[in-house]
């Protein structure tokens, strides 16, 4: 008889472990996706400042056309206008980093919360003994 009870308490644990990963693998996805759009709420301003950056080279770069200047990578106007176009560039390209680098923090998180509790099911059921953890 108490064979059986352990067995139904060894079961129960298990069941409880598997709760608490998904419950815990939930959680991170959850913060994944809270973090993934403040994230989004900085791409658009990256948008915005990329699209402005633009115009204004774009404006400069009209206006020395207009007044037939024939070399414009000399011009401190345009290269000033090129900076911001790079700086807002970077800016880009550093938020998509740090978006892929959110979802591969999420990842191995995931993938740590999941060997753990695999770990305690696997004492749980090896010797009939509780892992107290």
């Amino acid at each position: 008889m108490s064979g059986v009870i352990q067995n139904v308490i060894a079961i129960l644990t298990k069941m409880g472990y598997r709760v608490l990963e998904y419950a815990t693998i939930l959680y991170l996805w959850k913060m994944k996706i809270l973090k993934t759009q403040m994230k989004r709420v900085a791409v658009s301003k990256s948008q915005k400042n990329l699209s402005k950056a633009y115009s204004g080279l774009g404006s400069v770069v009209y206006a020395k056309l207009k007044e037939g200047q024939p070399s414009l990578t000399s011009d401190p106007a345009v290269m000033t206008q090129m900076r911001n176009v790079e700086e807002a560039e970077a800016g880009m390209k550093k938020i998509d980093e740090e978006l892929r680098g959110i979802c591969d923090e999420f990842e191995a998180k995931k993938q740590a919360v999941r060997e753990m509790y695999a770990a305690k099911r696997s004492r749980v059921g090896s010797g009939g003994e509780q892992a107290e953890e």
